[in-house]
């Protein structure tokens, strides 16, 4: 049950939330300036209710939250009750209950859709759900009682799971001395200069980028999936992607070298990227209509046409339907409040279920530990419809909504923990009312120290939310940056509109803005990719060689594929090596050993962050971070 709570809360007060929360909130009030015109284009778009406002007076002594966010209290006293007192809640607390609201209906929403998919994934498609595998072996040390069949010994007491926490974690402690320690030498774990040192001669340089990065805690959890999928998910960047990248770049002259696909999402160089976001799609929507049988059965089931075989370890078909059916229209309707249509209210949520889905489907079946997609319901709408059709109202609210419930990329996306606990609770045989009512407080706990932990620190810190990196500084100007250009140049094209019905001479196609043209190129790479997407998956059901396409998905976002493809290899060959020439036996014996890299590495990250919190340490030499 704890674990359950804390899975599910973890996004919520860091990045993933709180941050681009009150990014999103406070960032285009404080850089608005008269150069840029945001007051004039972008403010009064933006519904007050959602944010926090300084008094128009410059000279007034009312609470100015904030100027305060982004410059810190006035005056920082060493009584924290002081500093408490003096920030001002009062302005801040209505705005965050419009979006602990939102939120809710968002948390309900993927909740329900967990319940009902949850069957499907773990009893029919047998996935593996490698994140839960991992305290599943670790509460053997603490329950003797409760271990698994053909457990010799408490997983703290096994030798094998012993061996991995100690190499983990003293690889990381050798390495990470040298945070302390000038000219100590470490043991290579990323290798990041073959692109500037042997890949740049053509051909060899349309292969960028290709680092070697090795991470002891996925290689574990690749161990945990199936040689098709942990194959999968290197063999489709380090082989297939790197061909491709060398017949763009060498036969088409579409870029210098592979780093131009990474980060691009327009165009040529975009294709890639929206390959992924259309395999995405079409592995969501292949997966529903894989389980249409158990949805439409439980269906009957909650509108009482078919009886139901009650079990004391899952909610009901009728609870879940009737919390997805409640927690949809909540959530468009919270939309719908704020301006925006209704279609484009409904198409906005639709769309940031179906890839929440999809990011849970990867680590279900993939243990994927660093998924990003940067793609957003704003910018998949933008695509398909132009902004122009869309409206700038919509535009705005959606695409701060969107921003916010992505949770940085979808890279913590709620639905990946929710049914994870759905499927740990399962396991442990957790009755589903108290697990709800579990996750229930800690969220309600969680919101309310979320809160006053998160804009304590930001007001109570020297130079504000101005010295707290880029998610308060950097996005806030980027996003609304590029908002208020659609903004504007849909005004342009409302006047050439205006004109033209005045005059009756039609627009010249070279006068029609980017936001009033369909992005066909874009549509089109996505149309491939959930073809081929398509394609893959009957095809394994024809040809039983044929590969497993989830890797093929990765292309989505290449921060996470990139850093981790090596360890992704390391991971399958180690599993292949040890089940071709040791069969199940060995197998099973080396299990724990790979698990016990997972909590090793874990281990090593908390132990040195507390080394340095009591040190006062600040920047690191060597970092324990995935990017």
């Amino acid at each position: 049950m704890i674990f359950c709570m804390i899975v599910l809360i973890n996004p919520l007060p860091a990045v993933g939330f709180m941050s681009y929360l009150m990014a999103a909130q406070m960032g285009p009030q404080y850089f608005a300036r008269p150069e840029n015109n945001w007051k004039e284009d972008l403010l009064p778009l933006i519904p007050p209710e959602l944010s926090a406002h300084d008094p128009a007076d410059a000279l007034s002594a009312d609470p100015r939250p904030v100027e305060w966010f982004y410059h810190g209290l006035p005056n920082v006293s060493e009584s924290m009750v002081e500093n408490f007192q003096a920030i001002p809640w009062g302005h801040l607390a209505g705005p965050y209950a419009w979006w602990c609201l939102a939120l809710l209906f968002m948390l309900g929403l993927f909740f329900a859709l967990s319940g009902l998919l949850h069957p499907v994934w773990s009893e029919r498609e047998r996935l593996p759900f490698p994140v839960i595998q991992v305290p599943e072996q670790m509460m053997d040390g603490f329950f003797p009682q409760a271990r698994g069949e053909g457990m010799e010994r408490p997983f703290f007491l096994d030798r094998m799971a012993l061996w991995g926490i100690g190499i983990t974690f003293a690889l990381h402690g050798w390495n990470y001395y040298a945070n302390y320690a000038d000219n100590w030498p470490s043991v290579p774990m990323h290798i990041t200069h073959i692109d500037w040192t042997y890949l740049t001669e053509t051909p060899w340089r349309y292969m960028q980028p290709f680092m070697f990065k090795i991470f002891p805690s996925v290689i574990g959890f690749m161990y945990l999936v199936s040689l098709e999928v942990s194959f999968s998910m290197w063999f489709f960047f380090a082989v297939v992607l790197k061909i491709c990248s060398m017949i763009a770049c060498g036969t088409f002259g579409l870029a210098d070298n592979g780093w131009a696909f990474m980060w691009a999402r327009e165009g040529a160089h975009g294709m890639f990227f929206n390959q992924g976001v259309g395999a995405l799609f079409a592995i969501v929507l292949a997966g529903l209509f894989m389980a249409r049988q158990h949805l439409w059965t439980t269906l009957k089931q909650a509108v009482g046409a078919m009886p139901e075989d009650r079990s004391p370890f899952r909610l009901s078909s009728r609870t879940l339907w009737g919390m997805l059916l409640l927690c949809f229209l909540g959530a468009v309707a919270w939309l719908c409040h704020f301006r925006v249509s209704l279609h484009w209210a409904i198409l906005a949520v639709l769309i940031l279920t179906l890839i929440s889905v999809g990011a849970a489907r990867l680590v279900a079946e993939g243990g994927v530990m660093y998924i990003k997609c940067f793609a957003t319901p704003q910018e998949l709408m933008q695509v398909v419809f132009t902004p122009a059709a869309i409206g700038s109202q919509n535009l705005i609210v959606t695409g701060v909504w969107g921003k916010v419930f992505e949770f940085d990329f979808y890279r913590m996306a709620p639905m990946i923990n929710i049914i994870g606990a759905l499927h740990a609770g399962t396991q442990s045989r957790t009755k589903p009312r108290w697990l709800l009512a579990g996750l229930g407080s800690a969220l309600l706990l969680t919101f309310v120290v979320g809160f006053f932990s998160a804009n304590y620190m930001v007001y109570t810190t020297p130079g504000g939310a101005r010295s707290l990196g880029w998610v308060f500084n950097y996005w806030p100007n980027w996003f609304y940056g590029e908002q208020t250009g659609n903004i504007r140049q849909i005004k342009h094209w409302e006047e050439l509109k205006r004109q033209s019905a005045e005059t009756g001479a039609p627009i010249p196609k070279s006068e029609v803005p980017a936001v009033a043209r369909t992005n066909w190129t874009r549509i089109g790479w996505m149309g491939v990719g959930g073809a081929v997407m398509f394609f893959f998956l009957f095809m394994r059901t024809r040809v039983f060689w044929w590969p497993h396409p989830i890797g093929y998905v990765l292309w989505m976002g290449f921060q996470g594929i990139y850093a981790m493809w090596f360890s992704y290899f390391l991971g399958w060959l180690a599993k292949f090596l040890l089940v071709r020439f040791g069969g199940q036996k060995q197998f099973l014996r080396w299990r724990r050993f790979f698990v016990g890299l997972i909590v090793g590495e874990a281990l090593a990250i908390v132990f040195w962050i507390i080394v340095a919190w009591i040190m006062d340490h600040h920047g690191s030499v060597y970092r324990l971070d995935y990017n």
